[in-house]
């Protein structure tokens, strides 16, 4: 053994103080925590995709930024009478929402709908289908008059809150209104047992007829 590698051997390892290692382990782990607690607290993913959401009660004009869009007293009954087709009954109810759009800048045709029941489900309204949403292409400055109509369970009806949209399959970073329907028990007690067909009349610029 050389005169270099006894004095290599015969060395002593140096170690940082007890102190030193503790504080940078604890600043170690306050950053973790710090990095969690900001991550949990600003869930980034969903508030950037989050709609805005605009609400108001029925009669109430909603200035989108497609378009301005009011939503009118709903009806309901255990029957429907769609425009075109046959009677359509349900064990449930019919709700039937009128809607009037009035587009901003360009035509537009609102696609998207849906039903948040006050059972805490959501009730997805289609573009076909028995419950649907079929408004046509609104013109800027001339209203279009159209219905929506769902089919929900009697427990859906009270507290129901109706959301509506220009995108279908995409909300995220634009405008959607949410109007509280302003629905009851008793409402939902006297249509579930009404078998008098409720009408849901196609969407025309012209304004609907008065019963």
């Amino acid at each position: 053994m050389s005169a270099a590698d006894g004095a290599r051997r015969a060395r002593p390892r140096v170690r940082p103080p007890a102190g030193r290692a503790l504080g940078a382990g604890a600043a170690v782990l306050a950053a973790l925590v710090v990095g969690h607690v900001v991550t949990s607290a600003f869930p980034v993913d969903e508030r950037v995709a989050a709609p805005f959401v605009r609400e108001g009660d029925v009669g109430d004009t909603l200035d989108l930024r497609y378009a301005r869009l009011t939503v009118e007293e709903p009806t309901g009954s255990t029957v429907l009478a769609p425009e075109v087709g046959s009677l359509l009954a349900t064990p449930g109810v019919w709700l039937v929402v009128p809607v009037t759009v009035e587009a901003k800048g360009q035509p537009r045709a609102l696609a998207f709908a849906e039903l948040l029941g006050g059972d805490g489900r959501t009730y997805t309204v289609f573009t076909g289908g028995r419950s649907a949403f079929l408004p046509g292409a609104a013109q800027p400055g001339v209203p279009r008059h159209a219905t929506l109509h769902v089919e929900v369970p009697p427990e859906a009806v009270a507290g129901a809150r109706l959301r509506v949209g220009l995108d279908v399959e995409d909300q995220r970073h634009d405008d959607v209104a949410e109007v509280d329907l302003g629905l009851t028990q008793d409402d939902a007690d006297a249509w579930s047992t009404d078998d008098t067909p409720v009408r849901a009349p196609a969407a025309s610029d012209a304004p609907p007829e008065q019963p």
